[in-house]
Order: C-alpha cells, then structure tokens, then sequence
C-alpha cells in the first residue's frame, strides 16, 4: 500500500512539475515599463558604473536610478523579444569602442569633441550598424548618427 501511495505521489509531483509556468526575473523602472527575462536562460545581474546590468541573450543596461524593483515571477510581464524599435542604439563593445544597431543604412556618423575637432568619421552599413572608435583623452564629445545627435562623456 506504502508503494502504491508513494508512486501515486510521485507521479503527480512529476506531473506539477512538468505543467510548471516558466519563470522571470523582472526589471520595473520607475517610467512604469517592465523588461522580463526568462531564468532558464541564466541571467546575470550586476552593477556597473551606475547601471544594473542584465546579461541574458544580449547586453541590457538600466540607470540605478530610474529602476524601482525587480523581481521574480511566474509569467512573463512584457514580452520582450517582441519588441522592435526603430530608435539608434549603442551598444558598448568595450572601453574603446561603440557600436550603433539600427542607424539609417549609409547614415553618416561622426564624433566630435567640445572643441569642435572630428575625431572620428564612418558610415552605417546597409543593415545600419557601424563601429565607432573613441579616442583615449577623457572628455565630452558629441556623437551624430544622421540627423541624430547624443552626448558622450569621456571618464
């Protein structure tokens, strides 16, 4: 009987465990969007400079202070990799280089610092990414995808 019960147990363990809703750690930033990602996939959090970093699939960073919480959860919040965005993006690739995703295809880009001196100049490719090399002095530069342009600053 003891054997009996103990299988039926098992069986009905296993079966909880296989229906199972996948799991998430979940990013809410104080602007009310939440960015999920799935823990199978083995995120790492970390914090850099003043960021909270999360390593999943690809590289995404979040300003401390804009962050409210994150958690844990069963569902996923906001369907991430369904998003698409036709906003430039640049990734950091290391301490000396940039990379911008999503550029308009042959879009000039250009970083020039304070004083007004170009210190580099390249072109997107046909899918609108580029490769942009910084230069090693410390310093404010403004960088120009297109039409666009963003601050850099250099510590």
């Amino acid at each position: 009987m003891k054997k009996k019960n103990l299988c039926i147990f098992a069986f009905l363990f296993w079966t909880l465990c296989a229906n199972a809703a996948a799991q998430y750690m979940t990013v809410e930033l104080k602007s009310g969007d939440k960015f999920s990602f799935l823990l199978e996939d083995n995120p790492v959090v970390t914090f850099k400079n003043v960021n909270l970093v999360v390593n999943g699939n690809a590289e995404t960073s979040y300003a401390i202070a804009g962050v409210k919480n994150y958690h844990f959860t069963e569902g996923d919040v906001t369907g991430v990799s369904d998003y698409k965005s036709d906003a430039v993006c640049i990734e950091s690739v290391d301490n000396n280089t940039l990379k911008i995703n999503n550029a308009s295809p042959s879009a000039k880009i250009a970083l020039i610092g304070i004083s007004g001196v170009v210190t580099f100049t390249t072109m997107a490719d046909a899918a609108g990414s580029a490769f942009v090399s910084l230069p090693e002095q410390k310093g404010v530069y403004v960088l120009t995808v297109g039409c666009q342009s963003f601050k850099l600053i250099r510590k």
